[in-house]
């Protein structure tokens, strides 16, 4: 591996290297952010709430192309690290061609079933009749690109693995910002509306996408998508969809809720699903920002594992947990600072703008503390405990959340399915640093043998060059 992309993750300096991994990592999900932002916020500012409305009622199909797109960026970040910590690189050049590879099929075959049940899906995620036309415009353009959204958002995160932090923000960076150029053009200028914000986000995607290809023909370590290196254990793609699951099911299951929660909140009215739909996009901020750190960080986590470095595994969790809380903190005050002002880029109208305050301050009573969840699964991922990280990622967006959805808009109404959000938050914080404890202290006596037997094959070695 190169020097220069391996140097990060071997340095002693624990806080030097998390930054390093977190600092590039940290602006590309707060791109992402803007990313998921800029539809809502221009089409906000044709001042038709329908159209807000339409924007997240189709939220829940691009959480499906997410959710793939990181089921197979999740395993692949985690396996492409850990072999390069063992210094395997052919295993990892075969990893990351099955994800580039399975990426492309996928991203085809998720836009073909989005087109083909549009109607029913449309109806299961909640649109009315006002608001109908519209989404079925936003969304069916969407899953035109999906191979393009998906294959870029994998790869965005994949680069990680062999170092290249820096390549993926570009990439991030040149996909967004066109977007963020597009937008007024086709939304404003050409009074294009959804059709128009969906255009720019796949131009944006396609863009994005050649420039990651343009980077593993000429700079890449180990990422490529020769089909030779994908054919050697193509059933290996199991494995890879195994560890990425965690990640993946707490998107997929994210839109499922967000779906219920709209079907829920269409008989308020399209009012309160524009209300609902720039709270919860505000409240992203807070959110991404804590998931960025830990996902960050995760190659780093991975490669120590895979290195039997137990002392440096430990070191970034302790920084980790410390950077999370404070940074939870920061963000908190800083969106309550700013919420007027921040919620007044979607929604014109100030009746529903009010609305949007009120749910936000509800969903800020537990997103401050969501870097302890993120920081366990990501924990999890990187020590192969794939299963633990898919149960608690589960737990939090759907075996606690969706019955809190319904149960508590029984008893409170409009306000009780957000608050759900926030019950489900916290028994998923609490269960995960359960798991965390008890697969750290099993983790210990793992690497502790890991270190143990590369010492003593490293002895074995010096012992018969000097022979």
């Amino acid at each position: 591996m190169k020097n220069e992309q391996i140097r990060v993750f071997e340095s002693d300096n624990l806080w030097k290297s998390i930054f390093k991994m977190v600092g590039p990592a940290l602006i590309a999900i707060l791109v992402m952010l803007i990313y998921n932002m800029a539809d809502m916020i221009f089409v906000g500012q044709t001042g038709e709430t329908a159209q807000v409305a339409a924007v997240s009622v189709v939220g829940p199909v691009f959480n499906l192309i997410m959710a793939v797109a990181m089921l197979i960026s999740g395993g692949g970040t985690v396996l492409i690290s850990r072999d390069l910590g063992a210094k395997d690189i052919n295993h990892a050049k075969m990893v990351s061609s099955l994800c580039i590879w399975t990426s492309i099929i996928l991203g085809i075959v998720a836009g073909v079933l989005i087109i083909a049940i549009n109607k029913p899906l449309l109806s299961f995620l909640g649109a009315t009749p006002d608001i109908e036309e519209f989404a079925k415009q936003y969304m069916l353009i969407l899953a035109a690109g999906a191979p393009f959204l998906l294959i870029t958002n994998m790869l965005g995160q994949v680069l990680r693995a062999e170092g290249a932090v820096k390549e993926g923000l570009v990439g991030n960076l040149i996909g967004t910002m066109l977007n963020i150029v597009l937008d007024p053009i086709f939304i404003l200028k050409l009074n294009m509306g959804v059709v128009g914000a969906a255009i720019a986000t796949v131009i944006g995607n396609m863009v994005a996408t050649i420039y990651y290809v343009h980077y593993m023909r000429t700079k890449a370590v180990v990422l490529n998508a020769k089909p030779g290196y994908a054919l050697k254990n193509p059933i290996f793609i199991f494995s890879i969809l195994a560890l990425g699951l965690p990640n993946a099911v707490s998107t997929l299951l994210s839109g499922f809720a967000n779906s219920f929660a709209n079907q829920l909140l269409s008989k308020y009215g399209s009012d309160a699903i524009a209300a609902n739909a720039a709270a919860g996009r505000v409240n992203l901020i807070i959110v991404m920002v804590l998931m960025g750190i830990c996902m960050g960080a995760q190659p780093l986590m991975s490669y120590n594992y895979g290195a039997g470095n137990k002392k440096k595994l430990g070191g970034v969790i302790k920084r980790l947990i410390v950077l999370t809380v404070g940074t939870g903190a920061i963000t908190t005050v800083a969106v309550i600072a700013m919420r007027t002002s921040v919620i007044a880029l979607f929604l014109k109208d100030t009746t529903v703008a009010t609305q949007a305050e009120s749910i936000l301050m509800i969903l800020m009573i537990s997103s401050p503390f969501l870097g302890f969840f993120y920081l366990a699964t990501n924990f999890l991922q990187a020590a192969g405990k794939a299963m633990q990280a898919t149960i608690i990622s589960a737990l939090q967006k759907g075996v606690l959340l969706i019955p809190a959805l319904f149960v508590l808009e029984y008893i409170l109404g409009f306000s009780g399915i957000r608050l759900a959000y926030v019950v489900a938050d916290f028994g998923a914080i609490i269960i995960s640093c359960i798991f965390m404890i008890v697969e750290w202290n099993k983790i210990n006596v793992n690497t502790d043998y890991l270190g143990a037997v590369k010492e003593i094959v490293s002895k074995k070695d010096k012992q018969a060059a000097v022979i």
